[in-house]
């Protein structure tokens, strides 16, 4: 079996100061590098949880393990996929509480907001019928990711929800080979075809 994949890129300056200073105890610093995970939570979270589920708690007891878990932050990449492990395990937990395993449509309170942070969003869309197409469009395909198993719908959401790399989504899953990744994704697209043709014939 292949080593598993490390997630290597170097981590941006200004994020390396932030970590190091809320490490220190800087309060500032910490609350800055939430802001700017947030959307990345918020949105693995959302995509994850089943109906029901209260999301805004569940975004918070996270960013609370998150806080509690920089300290042994090593710094070896970026936070993005250690974050996204985290509430990534987070979800895994709440969903074997409740014996669930749904998708809810994904919406972020953040997304007409500038995001000052780590993790920028895409500018809004000026045209209103376009983003209402887009809208119903995430609604669909979300809706269609019930079909998935678990570990393949962690590999999706990781990908086309939190926008993270094939790397990224190996460490995030706890460093399993980019080979498992890519098999998880090849398998689920396929696996979606068939009812995104019979959706949108």
């Amino acid at each position: 079996m292949a080593e598993a994949a490390r997630w290597e890129q170097p981590v941006a300056e200004s994020e390396r100061e932030l970590i190091e200073k809320a490490q220190r105890g800087d309060r500032e610093a910490a609350e800055a590098l939430l802001v700017a995970l947030e959307p990345l939570i918020w949105r693995t979270c959302r995509a994850l949880l089943p109906p029901g589920e209260d999301v805004e708690a569940a975004v918070q007891e996270v960013m609370v393990k998150v806080l509690k878990g920089l300290r042994s932050f090593r710094g070896e990449g970026p936070l993005a996929p250690w974050v996204a492990r985290i509430a990534v395990n987070h979800s895994r937990d709440l969903l074997r509480r409740h014996r669930i395993l749904s998708f809810v449509p994904l919406t972020n309170p953040h997304d007409d907001e500038e995001d000052p942070g780590l993790l920028p969003l895409p500018a809004p869309d000026p045209d209103p019928e376009r983003v209402l197409r887009a809208k119903q469009g995430v609604s669909r395909v979300v809706s269609l990711l019930q079909k998935l198993p678990s570990r393949q719908r962690e590999v999706f959401v990781l990908r086309f929800f939190a926008h993270l790399d094939l790397p990224a989504i190996a460490e995030a899953l706890g460093g399993v080979d980019v080979g498992t990744v890519k098999t998880h994704l090849h398998r689920a697209l396929n696996r979606l075809r068939p009812y995104v043709l019979e959706a949108w014939p």
